[in-house]
């Protein structure tokens, strides 16, 4: 992105009409309004950004007694670094050690390091670090000495920095041109959309925040749906936030409109059908960089649905190159998104390449702590073999931990063990064949069951439902390393499409014949169903609890379509409010899209949402014994009955009155197509 600004030199005023929307603004005759680095502009405050809000998360880990990371943090236009602060922890054993910072192999800066206290504070000066391509890169190396006779592992991250952030000196520079429009730094998107919309803008509102949550990676970029009748009189944006106002128009385009002049202007996107959806892709597409006006037309640009493939490399998945070190055992860990291959995976396979430390010993590939594959090291030091990841260790990230290990010598004293050293080249080839069910079921199955292309329903395609579905695709594509294509259909279409669906259903109003894991009759009586298969048939086992006085709550759930394709439904008993609860939940804490267990995320108000797992509380075994589905029936009772007593516990309620049954049926929970995959 480009960060030249142009000089303004006085700000006049026009008159501008937008599909109806805005009245009276203040607009630029020309790129520049006034200078934003005026002694009265608002952002006079001292810039400071955490390394969380930069996408590099809360810490910074230096392993091992000699241990190297690099850090690359953006640097918005206008403003320069001053400084990064942080507090380091120590190691109890430390006797002395420092650390050094260099950039671009220059020196910078050595923090002496001593073992009086856990933790000290740190700053590190910034001010002769060059900013290369709107950014700088700093490379930390420890140097760490253990006090006498004590010898540390080196697979421990030995020092870590906390609550690093970084502080930077100047003004940030106000947007001249549609090219500059996006920060590098975002915290918070604000889209305008039309209180009623209809399908085309709907998928134009999800294509935008979709891309733009894609294109800050993993910064937690806040966004917010408001309607266009909040637009006049809105507060204008700071430095960080941007606002988009999307509007149906005949005539296509986008267009920057400054509100005042010391604040950053705001997009206009226009347009009807799929045109419109082309403006809203222009600012996070790389054509954006040739858009160095403030008003410009964005030809057709929807992207192609690509199909995974089935063998790729580690370069290509963006892993490159994995190099462990240690003294008698050293592993190289790498981690497989099933987001970044594509879809969902099975009978993975991977033909690891590369060297290790020559000698006497054994390589083990493992998984989870559980060892999948093992072979004799030798002296030729090469690393050239096939290792198959079982199908029932898949999960949404499998992490591979490939070591080499050495005979040790047990009379050595510490530090003079040689080096042990394993690399896995960025050549190595990984193949994958597609799950012709999302393995694992449930939120372990997000996103990558969603993948290439998935379509979005609403019971009402309302501006509410809208907002709704905004949140979940967000949410979505903040667990994809590779963007996501939401497209809007009907429910009816979703529902027996080929391809995985997302359906907002706030009313509850969903039809009979879909049957979600978790269910109610009215507001009293729970369901929990899960699916079994066997040689002969498909089945459905449910367990049911009856609650007094009724519970209403919100859920997201994660099931299948009747063509066996995944679909996540959210959903509420009662009045919406109870799912925007439970989303501005999750949109609250960003991370809280991670690590989500099971298939059913509950809702219930006076709780903090929990995650359930519809086969534990049932029973999930189709041969099961009489004992086993009572046991499942007990988790049941023990699972709900805390969630209800919580709930009534904060309602000042009298007794709860629990009647739990389980039942089995013969009956299938989706009619299936004649060439449909058996589940």
């Amino acid at each position: 992105m480009s960060s030249t600004i142009g000089v303004p030199s006085r700000c006049n005023a026009r008159i501008a009409a937008i599909g109806g929307i805005v009245a009276i603004m203040v607009l630029s005759s020309v790129p520049g309004i006034a200078h934003a680095q005026d002694a009265d502009a608002e952002e006079t405050d001292p810039i400071s950004l955490s390394l969380s809000e930069t996408g590099l998360g809360s810490s910074i880990a230096l392993n091992g007694q000699s241990g190297r990371t690099q850090i690359t943090v953006p640097v918005p236009p206008g403003t320069g670094p001053s400084s990064l602060n942080a507090v380091l922890t120590v190691p109890a054993w430390l006797d002395r050690g420092w650390i050094d910072v260099e950039s671009g192999n220059r020196p910078i800066s050595r923090v002496a390091l001593g073992g009086d206290a856990p933790t000290i504070p740190v700053s590190i000066p910034l001010a002769a670090v060059p900013v290369v391509d709107g950014a700088v890169t700093l490379d930390l190396a420890s140097t760490l000495i253990p006090d006498a006779g004590f010898c540390p592992n080196v697979l421990d991250a030995q020092l870590r920095l906390l609550d690093a952030r970084v502080d930077f000196t100047g003004v940030p520079s106000i947007p001249r041109t549609i090219s500059e429009f996006l920060p590098p730094v975002l915290r918070q998107l604000t889209v305008f959309m039309p209180a009623q919309p209809n399908r085309d803008m709907i998928s134009a509102v999800l294509t935008l925040t979709t891309s733009v949550i894609d294109y800050y990676g993993a910064q937690p970029v806040r966004v917010l749906v408001r309607p266009d009748t909040e637009l006049q009189g809105s507060q204008p944006d700071k430095a960080f936030e941007r606002s988009v106002v999307v509007a149906e128009n005949k005539d296509a385009g986008a267009e920057l409109i400054f509100p005042i002049d010391q604040s950053p202007p705001r997009l206009f996107v226009t347009g009807s059908g799929t045109a419109l959806t082309d403006q809203t892709r222009l600012i996070t597409s790389s054509i954006s960089e040739l858009a160095v006006t403030t008003k410009a037309l964005a030809g057709a640009s929807a992207p192609r649905a690509v199909l995974a493939p089935d063998s790729t490399t580690l370069d290509d998945l963006g892993i490159g190159t994995v190099t462990g070190k240690g003294d008698t055992t050293a592993t190289a860990s790498l981690t497989l998104d099933q987001a970044r291959l594509g879809r969902s995976v099975s009978d993975v396979s991977l033909h690891l390449t590369g060297n290790y430390t020559p000698g006497v010993g054994s390589i083990t590939a493992g998984v989870g702590g559980k060892t999948i594959a093992s072979w004799s090291a030798d002296d030729s030091g090469r690393l050239d073999q096939w290792v198959e990841i079982p199908n029932a260790e898949l999960r949404k990230a499998i992490t591979l931990d490939v070591s080499v290990e050495h005979p040790s010598d047990s009379a050595a004293g510490c530090d003079t063990q040689a080096a042990s050293t394993i690399t896995i080249d960025g050549s190595t080839v990984v193949r994958s064949g597609p799950s012709s069910t999302p393995a694992p079921l449930g939120f372990g199955s997000l996103p990558q069951a969603l993948m290439p292309q998935f379509d979005v329903a609403m019971t009402q395609e309302t501006f509410a439902d809208t907002a709704r579905a905004v949140s979940v695709v967000t949410g979505l594509q903040r667990l994809s390393a590779r963007p996501i294509m939401p497209q809007v259909v009907s429910l009816d279409d979703a529902l027996a499409s080929s391809d995985p669906a997302v359906v907002i259903a706030a009313d509850g109003g969903l039809p009979d014949s879909l049957t979600l894991p978790l269910s109610s009759s009215g507001a009293t009586t729970f369901s929990i169903a899960t699916q079994e298969s066997d040689s002969e048939s498909d089945s459905e086992t449910s367990s049911s609890l009856t609650v007094d006085p009724g519970v209403s709550y919100a859920s997201l759930q994660v099931t299948t379509t009747e063509n066996n394709q995944a679909l996540l439904v959210a959903s509420s008993t009662g009045k919406g409010g109870r799912l925007d609860a439970l989303l501005g939940w999750l949109d609250a804490d960003p991370s809280r899209w991670f690590g989500r267990s099971g298939d059913i995320l509950f809702a219930a108000p006076g709780i903090e949402p929990v995650s359930l797992s519809s086969g534990d509380l049932a029973g999930e075994s189709s041969g099961e014994s009489t004992e086993a589905s009572g046991s499942g029936v007990d988790r049941l009772s023990v699972t709900l009955l805390g969630i209800a007593g919580a709930v009534l516990l904060v309602a000042l309620v009298g007794a709860v009155v629990l009647v739990v049954r389980s039942r089995r049926s013969g009956r299938r929970r989706h009619r299936r197509r004649d060439d449909s995959p058996p589940s």
